[in-house]
């Protein structure tokens, strides 16, 4: 797939910007603000996501009953104190998903409008989805007010359903298509943060850092893989937009495991709580449990959140584990997760950090912070490619 028509000359204003990132439970939040006059909003960053995604004043069609649906302290943006905000019903149809991977089996239900949104020093009218929230999540705040969709953008895809990213960058507010990310929380090689300036991550926008990268960027075509929404991330009506490559190697060490036949494999890359844990197939966890020699656990806390076991093993042993390599379509380059990247302590105890999905051999995996630690990813949204290269301190 290719993306919908690049932008043409950049405005000398137009330049690229570090958003400092602070990890959470849920993935990496980082500042945006939205309306004029601005209002300044957390929101959580997500390469999975189609748009800007944002909470209003609105619940169940009223924007008068707010506090029917959050909590008083929910970071939200306020749309009636902004005069730059225009409703777009006639253009894009409200939207609602059910099931999908914000509320799960509670209804998401967006409106869509335009909007001056700003991250940087970049602003730009974009059109947002605005939530119209269909129930009670006052016990349950979220520590930011919407979702930075980053997803790739497909010729099909009109203002709805593009990144606010690539909608800026297509009207000149970004100098170049790309966003790039480097990892520097719990288990990156930068011990001191000082490559993402103190900050838990960066997520630069409208460009990359040549200078963190070690040895050459290798870029590789995303492909289109439907299972991705039947088996990870699963939405009625169904969302195709993942930044996903194909996996054509999955090795414990030089011993290799079988990917699905029928399906091929697909590997979506995806920083968020999702991308916690070794992608695995169900058959190669089982093999890497039997080569470390690893023993059954239950957690009160675990490392990432999918829906296998966890298995505890020896600290003293973990160098002598064998690495996790993969290959994906397009390059010979192994890209590795050593096993100090893919065992986690927990309540001093060393723990498998592994994530599986589907059942049997290798179908889908996010790679995200885990396969991140140690490596620089770029994101092409003019060209749809992934790049990958060894983080360079």
């Amino acid at each position: 797939m290719v993306s919908a028509n690049p932008a043409g000359r950049r405005p000398e204003t137009a330049v690229s910007y570090d958003l400092p990132l602070t990890w959470s439970p849920f993935g990496f939040v980082g500042n945006v603000s939205i309306g004029t006059p601005p209002q300044l909003l957390p929101s959580f960053v997500d390469w999975t996501w189609i748009n800007q995604y944002i909470f209003t004043t609105t619940c169940q069609g009223d924007p008068e009953q707010t506090y029917d649906c959050f909590a008083k302290d929910q970071a939200i943006f306020n749309q009636s104190l902004s005069s730059t905000f225009h409703n777009q019903s006639a253009l894009y149809p409200s939207r609602t998903w059910n099931p999908n991977h914000f509320f799960f089996y509670e209804d998401l239900t967006v409106d869509h409008a335009s909007e001056i949104f700003t991250v940087g020093p970049s602003s730009s009218r974009i059109t947002l989805q605005a939530a119209d929230q269909q129930f009670d999540l006052s016990d349950h705040p979220y520590p930011f007010a919407g979702v930075y969709g980053l997803s790739p953008v497909f010729k099909s895809d009109n203002a709805s359903t593009q990144s606010p990213f690539y909608q800026a960058w297509s009207s000149g507010a970004w100098p170049e298509p790309f966003v790039a990310f480097h990892y520097c929380y719990n288990g990156s090689v930068d011990v001191t943060k000082s490559t993402c300036k103190g900050y838990d991550g960066l997520q630069t926008l409208g460009g990359y850092n040549k200078s963190l990268i070690h040895g050459h960027l290798l870029w590789y075509d995303i492909e289109f893989f439907p299972e991705v929404n039947t088996v990870d991330f699963v939405y009625e009506p169904a969302i195709y937009n993942y930044w996903t490559l194909n996996l054509t190697s999955l090795s414990l060490g030089d011993q290799v495991q079988a990917l699905n036949q029928s399906t091929g494999a697909g590997a979506v890359f995806d920083h968020a709580s999702y991308g916690r844990g070794a992608p695995l197939s169900v058959n190669a966890y089982e093999e890497l449990v039997s080569a470390t020699a690893a023993t059954s656990i239950i957690l009160d806390s675990s490392p990432n959140n999918g829906n296998q076991s966890f298995y505890q093993v020896d600290c003293a042993k973990v160098d002598t584990f064998p690495p996790i390599r993969y290959q994906f379509g397009g390059s010979e380059r192994v890209w590795e997760i050593v096993p100090s990247n893919y065992v986690e302590v927990v309540n001093d105890t060393c723990v498998l950090n592994v994530r599986t999905l589907g059942d049997g051999d290798f179908i889908v995996g996010n790679f995200g912070e885990t396969f991140a630690k140690d490596k620089y990813i770029v994101l092409d949204f003019e060209k749809n490619k992934v790049g990958l290269a060894d983080l360079k301190l």
